[in-house]
């Protein structure tokens, strides 16, 4: 068994991160388990946890609620071994659509509440020098389609900010991670989903084929694994001693559609996307179109 660890994982409160405080505890390790809103989900997470793992209030945005955090991780255990960080939503809608209120909320969330965290957490590690930095991402960290374009954005972006992050802070000996999810059936594809305004309030002419893209993708994501394997290749990460790869696609259909979208060119890939003619992600949103009046 690996020797115990003190985590902090951010965005615990349900999907990935629940499943990985969980599975850190059972192992052994000390979870700091953090979420915006510990009363609504903290004693479903800690259940049956005992003392390997605590909630605290952590909201990604919040640079002083980190701080608290980090602080006290610090004060109560010493060191902080690893940091997850999971926080993020899913925002769906057509660039057209979107506001700047919107967008600037995704990529706060997704992309600048990860710097926040790796920026709290770096001093300590680097007096250590040693740590373990996982930035969960997404294949939608290096592929995009219809209506997912804020999301896309703000995954590549932290791809980009991660890769440039292993570089600068390897010499101390601290190793950073990208993990690459596949579709799952978690909060994120349904309760959490959230719409851009014009598309919640019907004012969008990509109305129609956003919403069949919507139905496709949450009747895939209905058949897809639940978070638990997720979880569980996290707690692997938090426990190996080998260097960590600089990416890590997670289940069949993350290395299956990575792995096409690699041997593509990007005018072949544009031509699978658009001639896709099913009710799953993307084909839905373009045979919506095709069963429409050409745009005018």
């Amino acid at each position: 068994m690996a020797s115990p660890q003190v985590v902090i994982l951010t965005g615990s409160s349900s999907g990935f991160g629940a499943a990985a405080a969980r599975e850190l505890a059972v192992r052994g390790h000390h979870v700091i388990a953090t979420m915006r809103d510990p009363d609504r989900s903290g004693a479903a997470v800690a259940q049956s946890m005992g003392d390997n793992l605590e909630v605290h209030r952590l909201d990604v945005r919040d640079r002083a609620s980190i701080d608290a955090v980090v602080a006290m991780a610090l004060g109560r255990h010493g060191r902080i071994d690893a940091l997850v960080n999971n926080a993020g939503y899913l925002l769906l809608g057509a660039i057209e659509d979107l506001g700047e209120d919107e967008l600037a909320s995704q990529i706060d969330t997704n992309l600048i509440g990860g710097v926040r965290t790796a920026q709290a957490v770096l001093p300590a590690m680097r007096q250590r020098r040693r740590g373990k930095i996982i930035n969960v991402s997404s294949v939608a960290g290096r592929m995009t389609g219809p209506a997912f374009g804020a999301y896309c954005a703000s995954k590549w972006a932290l791809e980009a900010m991660s890769e440039t992050l292993r570089f600068e802070v390897s010499p101390w000996g601290i190793d950073v991670v990208i993990v690459e999810p596949g579709t799952q059936h978690t909060g994120a594809q349904f309760d959490n989903m959230v719409l851009a305004r014009r598309l919640r309030e019907g004012d969008s002419p990509y109305a129609g084929p956003c919403n069949a893209l919507i139905r496709g993708h949450q009747g895939y994501a209905g058949q897809r694994p639940g978070p638990r394997t997720v979880g569980s290749m996290i707690a692997d990460l938090v426990e190996t001693v080998d260097p960590l790869p600089l990416r890590l696609p997670i289940g069949d259909e993350a290395a299956l559609v990575l792995g096409m979208r690699a041997r593509m060119s990007d005018e072949e890939f544009e031509e699978a996307m658009r001639t896709m003619d099913n009710d799953g992600f993307p084909g839905a949103y373009f045979k919506a179109v095709r069963s429409e009046a050409p745009p005018s």
